[in-house]
């Protein structure tokens, strides 16, 4: 389990992973290799995402500021067996689209999934309902005590109103993160390592980081700072990190992804392919700024993450975690 802690009043992400990354023993950075293809990104194609998928519920702005929390409670561990799959408007998705989708099905049906009252009672059954689809999704029963959870937050902290964390926030993305993760503990997402706490904060980097790009800057999305967010560190990010050669695993761990054995959460090859992931972007980051003023890591992580659509069927398999944290 992660370790939970008091907000803090700076998220110091990056000056974790900094003094971490040289402790790393089954995954380097290839540095020349990460020049090689840095050189190959044009300004052009650093770019952030606007969210525009169908899946996200935009009739209403409050309903899409809650979805987007709602989701990242619970964004993921998609890679059961056979893939979960959700039929959505005559299309099968999966993954993270899958989730959203079902949320967006939620609300469209008169459903107050983002009353909070509602949440901290949710039933089972109305849980199974909401999620229905084909193939395995892991953690079910976590995924409805983290929603019960927020709910009871919600109620206690912002009214029963699930876009209060981000009033309580004042327009700071840093402030918000630090928010979801004193209000709603399961987005505390930090790990020991090398006899230190190395914090990630995935999802709720993510969740801010969302807000601001779906909402253009404006409105529930107005927040400052956002070039002090990562990458965010999940399974997907480094299969591409080590496709594209930036990432190098050692033969033992290679062997374990290969033979899709899993990885217990909190293991140190696990924490090892997180911190490589958010420092190899950052040293992405300083070597596109030369010629890029102005990338942040958000620009990477959507370059990346798109990248990571692209992969064939002969792409390496990425490592599996049973795992809240990503």
């Amino acid at each position: 389990m992660p370790i939970l802690s008091q907000p803090r009043k700076y998220l110091r992400i990056l000056d974790s992973i900094a003094a971490a990354a040289p402790h790393l023993r089954h995954v380097r950075i290839d540095a020349a290799r990460l020049a090689e293809i840095c050189a190959g990104i044009a300004p052009d194609d650093l770019k952030l995402p606007a969210w525009d998928f169908p899946v996200f519920y935009r009739r209403d702005p409050d309903a899409l500021a809650g979805q987007i929390l709602l989701f990242n409670a619970v964004n993921f561990c998609y890679w059961g067996d056979p893939a979960w799959e959700v039929e959505f408007r005559g299309e099968q998705l999966g993954g993270s689209l899958a989730m959203l989708a079902c949320i967006y099905r939620a609300l469209d049906a008169g459903l107050p999934l983002l009353d909070g009252a509602y949440l901290a009672r949710l039933s089972a059954a109305d849980f199974a309902h909401i999620l229905r689809g084909e193939g395995r999704l892991h953690l079910l029963d976590e995924r409805l005590a983290i929603w019960r959870a927020v709910g009871r937050a919600t109620v206690a902290a912002f009214g029963g109103k699930l876009t209060g964390v981000i009033q309580a926030a004042a327009g700071d993305a840093p402030a918000l993160v630090r928010r979801l993760i004193a209000h709603f503990p399961s987005f505390d997402d930090a790990w020991p390592f090398a006899g230190k706490v190395v914090p990630f904060y995935k999802r709720a980097q993510l969740a801010a980081a969302m807000l601001f790009e779906a909402f253009g800057g404006a409105g529930w999305g107005k927040l400052t700072r956002t070039d002090r967010l990562t990458v965010f560190a999940d399974y997907k990010l480094p299969q591409v990190l080590r496709r594209l050669g930036i990432l190098r695993y050692d033969a033992a761990l290679a062997e374990t992804i290969r033979s899709r054995a899993l990885i217990p959460a909190g293991d140190r090859r696990e924490v090892e392919i997180r911190i490589a992931t958010i420092w190899a972007a950052e040293l992405m980051r300083q070597e596109l700024a030369r010629r890029v003023p102005g990338i942040a890591a958000l620009h990477l992580d959507y370059w990346l993450w798109y990248a990571g659509r692209q992969q064939g069927p002969e792409i390496e398999p990425y490592h599996r975690t049973l795992t809240t944290a990503y």
